[in-house]
């Protein structure tokens, strides 16, 4: 078999296992719902729509923060981009999520931050160390939380032992993988896993200084997401105070697992169903579903609102430029 031959095979089967992820994804949401059906239309709704715009406010606030931040990354490798027009890429690359695969979106900003002369191993980068670091806060405040509350009130039901007292010695381990973000360190694990997947080797020129203040930065907006998650489920249900920093914790660890686990999209299906476990101990059934389901949707929504503003700046700039494209940078070509 030749090697043309082997990649068009590898090709059709990765669409085939693609394929299969979200289709499988769909079938465990529709289950999730159909096995507690029943349950949903007895229940006595007591929704608040009024938590809505604040929680929105906040997904978006955090949604910014983020932006901004792989901005600063982007130009410490030497890309340039105008916020406006980062904003745009980063708000019409968010629509490739729901196609299987996380390369898609990446793939997407490349394109798009070319458009604008920046070369697309230096996005590609910028986006490896946006996912890496994000993921690195994200599971940290999430193991945090639940190493120092690990106590019973996050038993699983109907379970005979306590799932979190058996993983809690391990979650203490995960803040401690914050050091390998050094920048130096976290080069040399970066190169050898893309060297792994026949993906260019990338620079990390960040000082240790600035490491800290994006890990930091990507912890607001854990939390500013995950505040609003905790409003939508008080739009949902009411919720107490000490409940809040439980519905943070569980949005960033669902979040986190649901984008490891690569092949569903947006990890569609494996983030409902790690939140629906989390929220177990919360809320009666089936307050977790609900929750869960409208986060999906709420994120949706968020994402759809951001992307289409985003395709009328960049329609109007377009219109704006003379002819021939002389206002956008000549692209820096990769070699």
């Amino acid at each position: 078999m030749t090697s043309a031959q082997v990649s068009s095979t590898r090709g059709r089967i990765n669409k085939i296992v693609r394929a299969a992820a979200l289709i499988l994804s769909l079938i465990f949401m529709a289950a999730l719902v159909s096995s507690q059906w029943q349950t949903l239309a007895a229940f006595q709704w007591n929704f608040r729509p009024g938590w809505l715009l604040p929680s929105f406010a906040l997904l978006a606030a955090g949604m910014l923060v983020e932006l901004s931040i792989w901005r600063f990354l982007l130009a410490s490798l030497g890309g340039k981009l105008r916020w406006s027009r980062a904003a745009q890429t980063w708000f019409i690359s968010n629509l490739a999520r729901f196609i299987p695969g996380n390369i898609w979106q990446i793939l997407g900003m490349a394109e798009l931050a070319a458009d604008d002369g920046v070369s697309r191993l230096t996005t590609f980068t910028s986006i490896v160390l946006h996912q890496v670091l994000s993921i690195a806060a994200g599971a940290s405040l999430a193991a945090l939380y639940f190493a120092v509350a690990g106590h019973s009130s996050f038993v699983i039901h109907h379970s005979s032992f306590d799932l979190l007292s058996m993983i809690r010695p391990l979650l203490w381990l995960i803040p401690l993988g914050l050091l390998l973000c050094h920048p130096r360190i976290l080069q040399a694990i970066l190169n050898r896993l893309l060297a792994l997947l026949r993906r260019p080797a990338i620079a990390v020129t960040l000082t240790g200084r600035q490491m800290a203040l994006a890990l930091l930065g990507y912890a607001a907006a854990w939390l500013l997401t995950g505040g609003g998650f905790a409003l939508l489920a008080a739009a949902i249900t009411p919720i107490t105070p000490q409940q809040v920093s439980a519905l943070i914790a569980a949005w960033a660890a669902a979040y986190v697992i649901g984008y490891l686990s690569l092949v569903t999209p947006g990890g569609l299906g494996v983030r409902e169903g790690v939140m629906v476990l989390l929220l177990q101990p919360l809320f009666p059934p089936p307050i977790p579903t609900v929750i869960a389901l409208s986060a999906r949707l709420w994120t949706i929504i968020a994402e759809a609102a951001g992307a289409a503003i985003a395709f009328l700046a960049r329609s109007r700039d377009r219109q704006a430029a003379p002819a021939g494209g002389a206002a956008l940078a000549v692209e820096v070509r990769d070699p």
